[in-house]
């Protein structure tokens, strides 16, 4: 199904008649249960409002026979019907299979009522029975008896006699039963009662002493988080809360706390926060008291609470006063309390996490502005093709530039994205072998042109025989172009640069000399996004910046294994070698 309408078209559906009430419930119910909590939508809320409307129109039993025969895995359904009649809310109850996580949150926000009608499922694991026994329901259905030993086969006939205790004492003159021929004695149907109500005080007896069990519950349990001692009710151990960060309060005009986000909010209702005496068990410092005395925003207050462990300590607290909009009387205080930087005991991210959260933010920016950029190109191009009918030439030259602009600025965005996916690890450079002296050498025949048209001296080394290196060919390729690009649109008429490929142990060097524009940067300025881009026929190569284009060529030769230095006036890039060429067998080229 390539798109899901079934919720949409039955929303759109009215319903007409008691009939047709029925059918839509049992429709919302049968699309509403397989969702899952974190996939609900306005869309579903909708759907729930649809559902109130049909029970109106429907009465208890009613609904609870469509709801009995519709079967469903939604805790939020069962929520939802446990608000309504207790027949419906039963068959909701009953109709639903949920997991013993959602019932044992789903079980203490449900009325008392229906609580009640949970304790009728014979699925609920031990944690859910503990739960509901916690909040005082006990009477659970009997435990199913162990299984008897095999017996011998019996005649399966009623049972029509009434059996007495077994300590009552047997019948002095039973009734004698005639029978034509004596035969072989089964089974006694007394026996066979015997052993059913034994099953059935087994039972009772189990069920007896998992209520005692219960009932033995040690002394009330203390709580250190400020909510109310427990009762008896065999609770666990108490799993500590998790400390919060943040609390937000707001006081009246005496500084007294009238409202608190906190559970319960008892722990600070009524206390006086703006009291400076170290004595008191909530006080402020000194500038949190002026600013209260002279009504003004409170920035960095310090605040000390004595209490409970989940509101005790110190807080940082920030607010701003309030004035009754009629008169300007002062009301009191919104105040924001959060934990001081240092009292925090989460762990700082990881700068590995930091870096790729940030990249990955980037690069949601750039698709957000991709998509109206190629809307624009792609508008421009249909002009600029007069898609549209004839279009002045004037136009068509404009729709051209606007073209080419889009296109150079989505160009940006792929080196921008690519630097961001290299520097925060997200890709890789596609490794292989390439020969580094013919590609070097190509690329430079290439920039040449560019440079003897300014009358550039040029110095070129390259080794006698070919380098292999660990990087695929296209990908070395773009690199050093990159490199090259850059040097070529820095360099001024007339200068002298060098440009030399040497091997050394294990890897292959490229030095090339800085021109004078970029000699006089520090590494800093060099690298930086903002340096000077410069003109000429390979300025498109470095669009974002001289700096930028390094940045990003030093990414892709460190993602290779490899790397890119300043070394004085040079950079210098150093590139692993696929395989060391021995002293003798390369001595015996250079001399041939």
């Amino acid at each position: 199904m390539i798109v899901d309408d079934r919720l949409e078209t039955v929303l759109r559906t009215n319903v007409a008649g008691k009939t047709a009430a029925r059918t839509q419930l049992r429709q919302l119910v049968d699309l509403l249960g397989p969702v899952p909590l974190a996939g609900w939508n306005r869309q579903h809320a909708g759907a729930l409002q649809r559902i109130d409307s049909l029970v109106a129109l429907l009465d208890d039993e009613e609904c609870a026979a469509v709801l009995r025969s519709a079967p469903h895995r939604s805790p939020i359904l069962v929520y939802h019907f446990a608000q309504c009649g207790p027949r419906t809310a039963a068959a909701a109850v009953a109709a639903a299979r949920l997991a013993s996580e959602d019932w044992l949150a789903l079980i203490p926000r449900l009325p008392t009522q229906t609580r009640g009608f949970v304790r009728h499922r014979s699925d609920l694991s031990q944690d859910v029975r503990d739960l509901l026994s916690r909040l005082g329901i006990n009477d659970f259905l009997l435990p199913q008896p162990e299984a008897a030993e095999a017996a011998p086969a019996a005649p399966s006939e009623p049972l029509d006699l009434i059996i007495p205790l077994e300590e009552a004492e047997p019948d002095p003159a039973p009734v004698e039963q005639h029978q034509p021929e004596p035969e072989p004695e089964p089974v006694s149907a007394e026996v066979r009662a015997q052993d059913g109500i034994g099953a059935i005080v087994r039972r009772i007896e189990a069920f007896r002493r998992t209520r005692e069990e219960r009932a033995a519950t040690p002394a009330l349990a203390s709580r250190g988080d400020g909510l109310a001692p427990l009762l008896p009710f065999g609770e666990e151990q108490h799993v500590p809360r998790k400390p919060i960060a943040s609390i937000d309060l707001r006081t009246d005009a005496l500084g007294s706390v009238v409202h608190a986000s906190v559970d319960p909010p008892g722990m600070l209702v009524g206390s006086r926060v703006f009291t400076a005496d170290p004595a008191a068990p909530v006080h402020c410092n000194a500038g949190m008291a002026m600013a209260f005395r002279l009504r003004q925003p409170i920035t960095a207050g310090a605040l000390e609470i004595e209490g409970a462990e989940f509101v005790a300590g110190s807080w940082q607290a920030d607010g701003t006063p309030l004035f009754a909009p009629d008169g300007g009387r002062f009301t009191g205080y919104l105040l924001r309390l959060r934990r001081p930087v240092a009292a925090h005991e989460d762990p700082a991210p990881s700068p590995h996490l930091s870096l790729a959260a940030e990249a990955d933010r980037l690069r949601q920016l750039l698709h957000e502005l991709r998509t109206p950029i190629n809307a624009i190109q792609g508008f421009a191009e249909m002009i600029q093709s007069q898609v549209f009918g004839a279009t002045p030439h004037q136009y068509r030259a404009m729709a051209a530039s606007i073209a080419a602009d889009a296109a150079q600025m989505l160009a940006g965005f792929e080196e921008i994205e690519r630097l961001v996916k290299l520097e925060s690890g997200a890709i890789g450079i596609d490794s292989g072998q390439a020969d580094a002296t013919a590609i070097v050498a190509r690329l430079i025949e290439q920039v040449s042109p560019i440079l003897a048209a300014r009358n550039v001296r040029l110095a070129v080394a390259m080794p006698p025989r070919p380098l292999a290196v660990a990087f695929a060919a296209d990908e070395i390729e773009r690199s050093v172009w990159r490199l090259l690009s850059v040097v070529a649109t820095s360099v001024a008429p007339a200068e002298r640069m060098t440009i030399s490929l040497d091997e050394h142990p294990g890897r292959a060097a490229l030095s090339i000399t800085l021109p004078a524009s970029l000699d006089r940067l520090d590494d800093e300025a060099l690298f930086a996004p903002e340096a000077p881009v410069g003109g000429g026929a390979l300025a498109a190569s470095a669009m974002l910046g001289n700096g930028f284009a390094l940045r990003l060529a030093r990414a892709e030769f460190e993602a290779g294994g490899g790397s890119l230095n300043r070394e004085g006036s040079r950079i210098v890039v150093e590139l692993p070698l696929t395989e060391a060429v021995p002293a003798d067998r390369a001595a015996g080229k250079n001399a041939a």
